[in-house]
């Protein structure tokens, strides 16, 4: 790079340990891409190399702020495993709006300096694995997006942060320890995300009383008598409310007339697998949308606007593919479940008094029923007259037993079909079969070797995919 004759350099980046033995290489590779207009820089400096079993420490690179003093065109810096020095005069950087440190000795006052220097307007600053021993503060007119993850507390240390615009803030504990105490001013914080043991006595939830989405992760407290109060009686705004992975010890009732969108991933692993699987209730009579995974629970829902719906209680051998509230929720629109063709064909008399449903997705995670096969898909749709799209994924094996003709299906609203997973199969032709010469509406039927499984909070299990189309 540093022989490079081209006029422009967009990016540099350095991924190596090393230390302050290279520091001159290093000036002059930043220096060649400051000369030719560069808008990203990371420099990856790992001060640890792991080979064959043996740790080398290598002192950490001094990274100074001055070597940026003419880098007008940098927009985005990512420093890792350096040592940063920030001169009280620094007048560059006036463009800079992403600042990401990693593994980074947070000093007393850099971050003061950085923050209090009117030539640097960031938007968005992650703090990721960085040291520090003392209460941290960011204060920032200009902070959008913040995302504190992994920093150790070492003693009592806190985070305080005045950010009057700023607008999502992630912050994630340091698995071995507890987090830090947050004080929060930014009354613009509209999303909120926290992974923590417990958050009633960490944050001042009155910092949080603009927040429309919040995601709460891994939880140990209990949710009904210590978080939930003070979520929905101090966070007035609430929307979106996600529940991850948190320990639900005792029976749970959400109750908020706000409240749109609802995602319950439940805890299900290690020593909380033995918790009595607890009722939940749910009172929110603008609730549009609500997700849950995990294990078989009575749950009550009273939600009237509630249009989508995704459902998947197959997450464990014990208890598996469980309908929960469904049955009852028979004004949706749009439902979404990971189940058994054993589960479908009980379903069947459920699901003809769907009157509303259109969208239907059907994640089939189960060995072969040579007594099933298609036949109850097709008994689905029978039954579902007013769906218009139908999206059905089998993983494990093929599904067998559908004969060549189907006795008096047909539909008149079906309009796009998509089929995945174990889709090279004479059943699967058969199946499509069906489709076209008894849905009058079919528009699109969409072949695809995907077998991936949506599993909830926008997460997906991993999987390949191949798209044919018969249109």
């Amino acid at each position: 790079m540093l022989h490079y004759q081209g006029a422009v350099i967009s990016s540099v980046r350095v991924n190596f340990p090393l230390g302050d033995q290279h520091s001159d290489v290093i000036g002059r590779l930043i220096s060649q891409g400051i000369a030719k207009g560069a808008k990203r820089i990371e420099l990856l400096l790992s001060h640890r190399i792991e080979d064959i079993g043996i740790f080398m420490n290598i002192y950490k690179q001094e990274f100074s702020f001055t070597l940026l003093s003419n880098a007008d065109s940098l927009m985005y810096l990512h420093l890792q495993g350096c040592r940063i020095v920030t001169p009280t005069d620094f007048s560059g950087l006036k463009n800079l709006r992403t600042l990401v440190l990693h593994l980074v000795d947070v000093k007393y006052d850099m971050l003061q300096d950085l923050f209090s220097n009117s030539n640097i307007h960031l938007v968005d600053f992650t703090l990721n694995k960085c040291t520090f021993f003392y209460d941290l503060k960011i204060i920032s007119t200009t902070l959008s997006h913040l995302n504190i993850v992994n920093c150790m507390v070492y003693t009592h240390e806190d985070i305080n942060i005045i950010a009057p615009n700023l607008l999502s803030f992630e912050y994630t504990a340091n698995f071995r320890r507890r987090g830090h105490s947050l004080n929060i001013k930014a009354h613009m914080l509209s999303q909120f995300s926290y992974r923590d043991i417990e958050i009633s006595t960490s944050v001042g939830f009155s910092g949080l009383k603009n927040v429309t989405t919040i995601v709460l992760y891994k939880l140990k407290e209990c949710l009904q008598t210590r978080v939930l109060p003070l979520l929905f009686k101090e966070c007035l705004q609430l929307k979106d409310v996600t529940i991850m992975k948190c320990v639900i010890t005792c029976e749970m009732k959400i109750t908020n007339p706000k409240l749109r969108h609802l995602k319950i991933i439940d805890r299900i692993r290690g020593g909380y697998a033995k918790v009595p699987p607890y009722k939940i209730t749910i009172e929110a009579f603008n609730l549009s949308s609500f997700e849950y995974s995990g294990r078989k629970r009575i749950f009550y829902v009273t939600a009237p606007s509630l249009l989508k719906v995704f459902w998947n209680a197959a997450v464990s051998e014990k208890n598996r593919y469980s309908s929960g509230p469904i049955p009852t929720l028979l004004h949706i629109e749009n439902l979404a479940m990971t189940t058994s063709h054993s589960q479908i064909t009980g379903l069947k008399t459920v699901f003809g008094q769907f009157q509303n449903l259109r969208g239907l997705e059907l994640f089939i995670d189960e060995a072969h029923d040579p007594n099933m096969g298609y036949f109850s898909i097709l008994d689905i749709l029978m039954a579902s007259q007013h769906l218009q799209k139908l999206s059905l994924t089998v993983r494990n094996s093929p599904v067998v037993g559908l004969k060549s003709e189907y006795a008096g299906f047909f539909h008149s609203d079906l309009k796009y079909v998509e089929l995945h997973g174990c889709v090279c199969t004479i059943n699967a032709i058969k199946f499509a079969r069906q489709l076209l010469m008894n849905a009058n509406s079919l528009k699109k039927i969409t072949f695809g070797s995907l077998d991936k499984f949506y599993i909830g909070a926008g997460r997906w299990t991993t999987g390949s995919n191949i798209l044919f189309y018969l249109m």
